[in-house]
């Protein structure tokens, strides 16, 4: 019995000892469990069947901002859900029908920031495989969820971009990515073989004859029949694998010609081409409308003939590649009494005859290697580049007099005309395209006053050229000798009568031929670039006299007068600029006088450089109004501070009304541009008076005082002073 007892005890010490082992092993088990549940990441709730919460990791309370969860309904921790009420019938939707939710995306704003979290409801049984009660996990993903978002924006961005863009944007994927170090033709063997159209826009499809984008993406480039109008490979691996404005002309299938613009970037990483991204750029209707422009510049809008702006290009074109010891023929073609046709008949039917003259002289040359074009007015000229000898020009110059005096039949009418025609050798007897027009025109003219009909440039019948000839080079070693003279011809202001400046004027008194008038050889130099050294040595000139004034305590401005071959010299400015500061002279003390005709021969170049000397601080004016062809549009953009009436106006103003209107109207609108008005060619006191009447500030001519040397200015001066004193 005894035995018994004690048996029993040592079985229950070691059920108890065995008990107390598995109690400790299982508490041991909990708290890691627990540990493992507190370090999670992953915000974990559990919840009851009714959707209380029972038990919340570190995570959970931190996510909600409350150690004490326990107790609380789902209900209540999800207030700033997207729609709390949902998730909190979610809750119990699982715990009814034992069914989990899981990999759910929710959103959550928590203190004015957007949070995202994958979420996961997961119903867990008991060991009877009852209902025991729900985990909720929540994983914040919203750095994903952001830079998803972006993504999708970004690729929204990139998706409207391109299929707005005006251009057409594509890219070239390669099925597998090739060393740029390989040989050119390695590289364009694969490319060619491997490209594949990765996207385009629908301008791509357009360009290339498509309604959908899609028909191409995917395409190997060598399928494309359109393929060498998209890229061009070897041009873009010699050009470091970048294009910009590549030329490509596209022929379409109706054979209409497109042209575009290609820009090329191609993406290498670690030496590898991997794509090729490309911009196509249709420039068809502006090439066309440029071609237009080109040839509305280049061709006559009467006859369609060229102009003389293309024959000029044609023939220096011609003369630099004329091989040696071969000529070229230079004519013009002028009708002879053509007034009286549009006098008689009117313009209409002359015009009608000009547009029937052409079509016959190209018959007549048909055979003949030529060029056609019209000067103007009734005058042709004729180039022809393939000629044996003197003989064929004759005979192709008589035939040309035929076909044109060949009738013409306008409004049942019967009309002849005639014609003469100049005739010049290139390079026997000129050098240049300028040379040979006035060459053709003198024959041409010979040709009317001999009644020939045809005549050949004759040197002794063009009595100017010898003595412009010799002329020229006698002005060359005038200028380059200081022989010239320099006159200055004072300018007074019609208020006060004091002198305000002087125009200086050059003055040549040759050695054997005496004294050259300015009209001679001032016409010479504008010819030539000798006017750029002539007009530096008036400037030289002036401004050493003016400085010399000035330390005698003259002070006086003084005026040279300025050409367009001065002004398109591309150092004119630096070179005025130095020769004030040489003679230590102010640039207000200059005044350049600019003709009418002498602006208007390059507007816009002539607008930079007046800009630039006014900006010097000299004194601009327009010489010789009333003579050219200016408009007010021009007029009021030019930095001029006076205007000088021509003295044609203004010498005769007094027996002529028409001048006088001229002469008080070009003052009126002077000084409604805020212009000072110089009048030239004052010789009388009366009309002195009268331009005093109209308000003209300054005036200069023989009735105040002649051109004269600088030493006898000063005694006038004087004199002058005396005598206004008095």
């Amino acid at each position: 019995m005894k035995d018994s007892y004690q048996k029993r005890k040592e079985r229950e010490a070691a059920a108890i000892s065995h008990s107390n082992h598995i109690r400790r092993h299982e508490n041991a088990e909990q708290c890691y469990s627990r540990f493992l549940f507190d370090t999670l990441r992953t915000a974990v709730l559990y919840l009851d069947q009714w959707g209380r919460i029972r038990s919340a990791n570190a995570m959970a309370k931190q996510l909600f901002q409350n150690d004490d969860l326990a107790g609380k309904t789902a209900l209540e921790i999800l207030g700033y859900w997207d729609n709390p009420i949902h998730v909190h019938q979610e809750v119990l939707s699982v715990a009814r029908t034992g069914q989990s939710v899981i990999g759910l995306v929710e959103k959550v704003v928590i203190d004015g920031q957007e949070r995202w979290f994958q979420t996961d409801k997961i119903a867990v049984e008991n060991a009877g495989h009852g209902f025991s009660g729900i985990v909720f996990t929540l994983d914040d993903i919203t750095s994903l969820k952001q830079h998803q978002l972006s993504l999708v924006k970004s690729e929204a961005s990139y998706r409207a971009f391109v299929e707005n863009s005006k251009d057409a944007i594509w890219r070239l994927d390669l099925t597998s990515s090739i060393s740029i170090d390989l040989p050119v033709e390695d590289i364009a063997n694969h490319i060619n073989q491997t490209a594949v159209i990765g996207d385009s826009n629908n301008i791509f499809s357009r360009l290339y004859a498509s309604c959908d984008c899609s028909r191409f993406n995917g395409r190997y480039l060598e399928t494309l029949p359109f393929r060498d109008a998209v890229i061009n490979i070897n041009t873009l691996i010699n050009n470091g694998f970048q294009l910009h404005d590549e030329p490509m002309i596209y022929e379409t299938n109706n054979g209409e010609h497109r042209y575009f613009k290609v820009s090329v970037q191609s993406i290498i990483e670690q030496g590898q081409l991997i794509s090729i991204w490309g911009v196509t750029t249709d420039i068809t209707e502006r090439k066309r409308y440029v071609e237009r422009l080109e040839y509305q510049s280049t061709h006559d809008i009467l006859t369609g003939l060229p102009n003389r702006t293309l024959l000029q290009r044609t023939v220096n074109q011609k003369m630099e590649a004329l091989a040696e010891g071969k000529k070229l023929v230079f004519m013009i073609i002028d009708l002879d009494s053509f007034k009286d046709v549009n006098d008689t008949l009117g313009h209409d039917v002359g015009d009608r005859i000009i547009q029937e003259i052409g079509p016959r002289i190209a018959h007549t040359l048909k055979d003949t290697p030529s060029f056609l074009a019209r000067l103007g007015g009734d005058e042709f000229a004729i180039l022809l580049t393939d000629v044996s000898d003197e003989s064929q020009v004759e005979s192709i110059s008589r035939s040309l007099l035929h076909c044109i005096r060949q009738y013409f039949y306008i409004s049942k009418l019967e009309v002849e005309i005639r014609a003469s025609i100049g005739v010049v050798i290139y390079p026997d007897q000129a050098n240049d395209f300028s040379t040979l027009l006035r060459y053709a025109d003198v024959a041409m003219y010979c040709a009317k006053h001999d009644m020939s009909g045809v005549a050949y440039y004759d040197s002794e019948k063009d009595p100017h050229s010898p003595k412009r000839l010799s002329l020229m080079s006698e002005l060359g070693k005038a200028i380059r000798g200081n022989d010239l003279t320099l006159y200055f011809q004072p300018k007074i202001c019609l208020g006060d009568k004091r002198m305000v400046g002087v125009e200086a004027l050059a003055r040549w008194i040759h050695p054997t031929m005496g004294f050259i008038s300015p009209s001679e050889f001032v016409p010479l130099a504008e010819m030539t670039d000798l006017i750029n050294d002539m007009t530096y040595w008036v400037l030289n000139e002036s401004l050493r006299q003016l400085s010399e004034w000035r330390k005698r305590s003259l002070n006086l401005s003084v005026a040279v007068n300025i050409s367009a071959r001065n002004l398109s010299q591309n150092d004119f400015c630096l070179m005025v600029k130095e020769l004030l500061e040489r003679h230590n002279v102010p640039a207000t003390c200059l005044e350049l006088e600019i003709t009418e005709s002498t602006i208007m021969k390059n507007m816009e170049k002539t607008l930079q450089v007046l800009k630039e000397l006014n900006d010097m601080g000299i004194d601009l004016s327009i010489d010789d109004f009333g003579t050219g062809y200016s408009s007010l549009a021009y007029l009021k953009r030019l930095p001029v501070k006076r205007l000088k009436i021509d003295y044609s106006f203004v010498i005769n103003m007094l027996e002529s009304e028409q001048d006088q209107i001229i002469v008080n109207s070009t003052i009126n609108m002077a000084h409604n541009l805020g212009l000072l008005v110089v009048a030239e060619g004052v010789e009388s006191q009366e009309v002195m008076k009268c331009l005093g009447d109209m308000q003209c500030e300054q005036a200069q001519g023989f009735y105040i005082a002649k051109p004269m040397p600088s030493e006898d200015l000063e005694q006038w001066l004087f004199q002058y002073q005396l005598d206004n004193a008095s």
